[in-house]
């Protein structure tokens, strides 16, 4: 064993462990999820580091024990007496084949339980952490720069020592955790840049994708301890560390893929693919590549287009250019990122917040069954009962209120987007709080059966009216375009309550009107008959007076008559007589004899005869 190469394992231990104690303390300072998980990453290294150093530590023992063994049998001369010594003459050997033996495994094996709880546990917990400080964004980026660099540099000497000298296989692990750890770094630190460019959610996602590898190596941990038991093992020959990570070899050497690919196509084609000028280009001007890419990522940030009907805020490292920052729709240039920044906005575009419910998307929606996350507002309502309190006395009293769901799509329009970016800090959730306040306040003192009913126009008017006004008031640039109310009605777990109410309220109406309906009929029919029996009873009045009357003058004048022509057989009675007699026989049938000195059969045909229309209408024998 180098005596170089067991510092450089000390020195990577070392480095390791002050790289994951301030990359914990920066975590704690700004808050990071990606932070937290690259210190979870640096500590599995820190742990293959110290494990590693040890090794060597007990592989140099052997070296010295065995390079002691050969001077001694050289002095001698002989060596009998120890070729046929057992295994206490090799005190340092046995440490380390029980070290690997037992040791290694055990370690192995905690160390995957390690890796799959830092996988499973942080994969939820990294989502409730408090927000990322920006205060402290940038010290933080240059401390964890500074040490992904130091890290980089390390890792990079001990993989090319690696490389190079065939028997420093024990660098290996710790030299690939350095790159890993240094990678790791860079990617909290871009993650902190992306944070202040305005992408808040890159924490999360590469906090992520750190448990991702860390499961990645948790699963080749594993895979590792099983295939172990199965290995064939020679005398003689090296077998591969069981706590050597393939996969973060790969990821802190990714040019080794391309040796990995070389060696295949070697493989398969059968002729030398990596002493070809292409692959010998590649291998030694990958960096430069890679390199020349970013710089064109770079360059390509120089350039903005701004699209029509879109405004957008140029900011060089954080302040806005100019007056206000405002440039308009097509083709800018600008500084490279992050020292200028571009903050593209729609103000023509009609944007639009929900406030209240959020009713999902349907064809169909039915109040009374459950179709979005109800948020409940309290409004006031008209007393049912008002008549009951006017015999009391007149007390303090709680107007009545009900809980009224509603869902109320707010439609505005940025009017001044300098005054919108930079006078209120996140004007959006300002605009939505507002508009919250608004509605909650209104409904307080709206009525309930109006806001359901015929009140819903004239409702939107005023909650439009009221939110332009304290929109103004902050300043905040912004024009409320459309205020309407969606979706009205009480919270649907009353719903079939709230039915049966107004079913009732209708079925009392409904009673109501048909009383009324029925004292009109009654009314009328009985003011019918009255006026029918009244004049009835005049009209007999008068017949009955009339008549009798007439009665009176008949009887006088009969009595003129009679006085004319007294006596039995006078003209009057006569006619009297006859009169009666007409009158008496007027439907009778009549016969009249005319002769008096014949006897004569008289024969009587009682039967009803035809009436001569109906003999009329049969027809004639000439017409058959």
């Amino acid at each position: 064993m180098d005596q170089n190469a067991k510092k450089i394992g000390l020195i990577n231990w070392v480095v390791l462990l002050a790289s994951a104690f301030g990359m914990l303390m920066v975590t704690r300072y700004v808050s990071t999820a990606a932070g937290a998980m690259g210190t979870v990453l640096i500590s599995f290294g820190l742990l293959v580091s110290l494990l590693s150093y040890f090794h060597m530590g007990l592989a140099e023992r052997e070296q010295f024990e065995r390079m002691e063994l050969e001077e001694m049998s050289k002095s001698r001369g002989s060596q009998s007496l120890f070729a046929t010594a057992g295994a206490d003459t090799f005190p340092a050997k046995r440490s380390r084949e029980l070290f690997e033996r037992y040791f290694v495994p055990v370690f192995t094996g905690w160390l995957f339980i390690l890796q799959a709880a830092a996988t499973y546990w942080p994969w939820e917990k990294l989502a409730a952490l408090p927000p990322l400080v920006a205060e402290h964004a940038t010290l933080a980026m240059s401390l964890i720069g500074l040490s992904g660099l130091v890290l980089f540099l390390l890792g990079k000497y001990s993989t090319g020592l690696a490389r190079r000298i065939p028997d420093q296989r024990l660098l290996r692990p710790s030299a690939a955790y350095m790159l890993l750890s240094a990678y790791v770094c860079f990617a909290v630190t871009a993650t902190l840049a992306a944070v202040l460019a305005g992408f808040p959610r890159a924490d999360l996602i590469v906090a992520r994708l750190l448990c991702v590898v860390c499961g990645f190596a948790a699963i080749e941990t594993l895979l590792g301890l099983i295939l172990e038991v199965y290995r064939v093992r020679v005398r003689g020959r090296d077998s591969r560390l069981l706590y050597e990570s393939r996969l973060v070899g790969m990821l802190g050497q990714p040019e080794a893929i391309i040796t990995t690919a070389a060696q295949a196509l070697d493989y398969q084609f059968g002729f030398n693919v990596s002493e070809t000028w292409f692959y010998r280009f590649l291998r030694s001007a990958l960096g430069w590549l890679l390199l020349s890419q970013f710089a064109i990522l770079i360059l390509s940030t120089c350039f903005v287009i701004i699209k029509t009907g879109d405004q957008a805020l140029l900011e060089r490292f954080g302040r806005p250019l100019g007056q206000d920052g405002v440039i308009g729709p097509g083709l800018h240039v600008k500084l490279p990122w992050p020292i200028d920044q571009v903050k593209v906005f729609h103000t023509e575009q009609i944007q639009r917040f929900i406030v209240g419910a959020d009713p999902e998307t349907s064809d169909t929606i039915a109040w009374a069954t459950p179709h979005a996350k109800e948020d409940n507002f309290l409004i006031a309502s008209r007393d049912l009962n008002p008549e009951l309190e006017t015999n009391q006395a007149t007390e303090a009293k709680s107007p009545p209120v009900n809980l009224l769901s509603v869902s109320i799509p707010v439609q505005y329009q940025i009017t001044n987007l300098a005054t919108w970016a930079y006078v209120n800090q996140d004007p959006d959730a300002l605009l939505h709080g507002i508009s919250l306040r608004a509605v909650g306040q209104y409904l307080a003192s709206a009525d309930m059966d109006s806001l359901m009913s015929s009140g819903r126009a004239a409702a939107a008017q005023a909650l439009r009216e009221n939110i332009q006004a304290e929109a103004d008031a902050l300043n905040l640039g912004v024009r409320i375009v459309f205020l309407g109310l969606e979706d009205v009605h009480p919270p649907v777990k009353v719903a079939k309550v709230f039915e049966q109410v107004v079913g009732e309220s209708e079925l009392r109406e409904a009673r109501v009107l048909d009383a009324q309906a029925d004292a009109i009929a009654t009314n009328a029919s009985a003011s019918a008959r009255s006026f029918q029996l009244v004049h009835s009873a005049q009209a007999d009045q008068h017949r009955a007076i009339v008549t009798s009357a007439a009665r009176a003058m008949l009887f006088t004048n009969q009595e003129l008559a009679y006085a004319a022509a007294p006596g039995q057989g006078g003209v009057y009675e006569q006619r009297a007589y006859l009169q009666t007699l007409v009158d008496a026989s007027a439907d009778a049938r009549k016969y009249v004899i005319v002769t008096t000195n014949t006897p004569d059969i008289l024969i009587f045909n009682l039967e009803d005869k035809l009436r001569p229309d109906l003999i009329d209408q049969l027809p004639s024998p000439s017409s058959k």
